[in-house]
């Protein structure tokens, strides 16, 4: 037993310490095994860096020296973060090399934006927002079954599940004055008829309408087990932090909580999907680990099957270790997702592959949620829910980006894709700075997420940009998918309003269910077929 121990952690050792590539893994030409001093001395530089960034006390922060010394080391930060990918490779992991795109995009662009955009563009440097929840009494629940909460991510859906005024509505609302939880199960009247409800509200009305009392009361005892704890109720009040920070333990702590805050949690900054409304909902950890068993775990694990079945039937061929080859008959470059999978396996594959990140950034975010929960109020333990909606809930594609996708890279395609495509537009257009620059606006994030996905996957692909094509496709697409059906349905209401009907109908919402997955699953192969050429798909397959 000791001599079979021993001899898997020589062999552990060895596949960790091996500079050879894994099998499938192309890292690009004359780039190195990451070594640990080249991981560490980027976000190092930068943390010293934003040491000197922080606002005054005391004065001599805004001297020209230090500015100098601050901009000196964020540059440094800067180059090597960029550096990062170009010259170095993970040669255990294809996954990890491609994080390492990202990491080392992300890290340089934010660098650039917190140094140089926010403090001479905008003359802004991130204040720290402190926030004070203070318990609050829920609205108490009527005689009869409540409607179940809204949960995401082990929270609940905030804020856009709550519904104004009591009014239910497949349109994601963010009243101030809103708030979840209750929903009397009365008998339908008119005014119930004309109310759109998400999936999970009709099934709960129309079995406390239909069933005998103790299986209703049976149906809401699975609901609530399935649903896991109660949140916490709080009235939330987000203060800026004017004068802080004071002193030098203070100004460490401000700038380790600016390089780890992906969302500027906690910060002036912050993404449009953590500001809440006052009246929200603190998940606990329960919450979490509920989340994890009943919700995040299961999808992991179906979704990792269907994706490892599936390579292993259709791919995991001697001709499909390298994921394409080349035809010698028709002349041209072939790829197995294309030639091994039919269309219904290659939408099944995307689908499981969607399933899968999304719960695995669950996951994660979950775990960080629980393990740093001690370190509250701290922003570093404050962990808002990242998706916020359910994903049946979304009825256009603009809402699965929106609401049911994290937004993790916000800050980063609004800085570098957002603002440019509104003013492009504006100059092309001729329009004024207050108005509306929707379609750049969309057009810019959407190419500049297309762009930091297939930077990434260029460095697991030998650094062929035309190999790296798919994940660029993919966001293009769903950016103009997002602009046509905005123009649609204005030009449907429109339509409507002439007519004098209802600028809603009942039936718009499965449309638009329909509509959003099938750009999702149609533009996803493109995605899916990038990850099956760089080999990706393998490794998740375990193979």
């Amino acid at each position: 037993m000791a001599s079979a121990v021993s001899r898997f952690l020589a062999q552990l050792h060895a596949m960790v310490t091996s500079p050879e590539p894994r099998p499938g893994l192309h890292p690009i030409p004359a780039s190195q095994p990451l070594t640990f001093g080249a991981a560490i001395v980027p976000p190092l530089t930068y943390y010293i860096a934003l040491l000197l960034l922080a606002p005054p006390p005391p004065p001599i922060v805004d001297s020209i020296y230090v500015i100098t010394i601050r901009n000196i080391l964020a540059l440094t930060a800067g180059f090597l973060f960029f550096r990062l990918p170009l010259a170095y490779h993970v040669p255990q992991s294809i996954g990890l090399t491609y994080q390492l795109g990202l990491v080392g995009l992300y890290g340089g662009c934010r660098v650039v934006d917190a140094f140089f955009i926010s403090p001479y563009c905008f003359k802004h440097i991130p204040r720290r927002v402190k926030y004070v929840h203070k318990p609050r009494i829920e609205t108490p629940a009527l005689e009869e079954p409540r409607r179940m909460k809204e949960w995401s991510d082990g929270g609940v859906k905030e804020p856009y599940s709550h519904k104004e005024k009591g009014k239910a509505s497949d349109e994601p609302v963010t009243d101030q004055t809103t708030q979840a939880g209750v929903q009397p199960t009365c008998k339908p009247t008119q005014a119930n008829k004309r109310r759109r409800s998400s999936l999970s509200a009709d099934i709960a009305r129309k079995m406390s309408d239909s069933i005998p009392g103790v299986a209703c009361d049976s149906y809401f005892a699975v609901q609530r087990t399935l649903n896991g704890p109660d949140p916490r109720p709080v009235l939330e009040t987000a203060m800026t932090e004017n004068g802080w920070p004071q002193s030098l333990r203070d100004r460490a702590s401000w700038a380790l909580e600016l390089e780890l805050s992906m969302r500027g949690v906690g910060f002036t900054w912050t993404t449009a999907d953590v500001r809440h409304t006052r009246k929200t909902w603190l998940p606990t950890v329960g919450n979490r680990v509920h989340s994890i068993f009943v919700h995040t775990l299961p999808v992991l694990l179906v979704s990792w099957f269907v994706i490892r079945t599936t390579y292993v039937r259709y791919l995991a061929t001697p001709m499909g270790r390298m994921e394409s080859y080349h035809d010698e008959h028709r002349g041209r470059e072939l790829e197995l997702f294309d030639e091994k999978l039919p269309l219904p396996v290659q939408l099944l594959l995307t689908g499981a592959l969607g399933a899968f990140l999304m719960a695995a950034f669950s996951l994660g975010h979950s775990l960080f949620a629980i393990v740093l929960s001690p370190l509250a109020p701290s922003p570093l333990a404050f962990f808002p829910p990242l998706y916020s909606t359910r994903i049946w809930d979304v009825t256009s594609v603009r809402k699965f980006w929106s609401y049911g996708w994290h937004r993790l890279f916000a800050r980063l395609f609004l800085v570098y894709g957002v603002w440019p495509g509104e003013w492009i537009e504006r100059k092309l257009t001729g329009k004024r700075s207050d108005e509306p620059a929707d379609v750049g606006k969309v057009l810019g994030g959407f190419l500049s997420s297309a762009f930091v996905h297939s930077f990434s996957v260029r460095g697991v692909l030998g650094g062929d940009w035309s190999s790296a094509a798919g994940e660029a496709k993919f966001f293009a697409l769903n950016g103009l998918a997002v602009v046509v059906e905005g123009a649609f349905a204005r030009a449907v209401k429109s339509s409507r309003k002439k007519r004098g009907l209802d600028a809603s109908m009942w039936y718009d919402g499965w449309i638009g269910r329909v509509w959003w997955l099938t750009v999702l699953l149609g533009s996803g192969r493109n995605f899916a077929r990038g990850w099956v050429k760089s080999s990706l798909v393998r490794e998740i397959a375990f193979q």
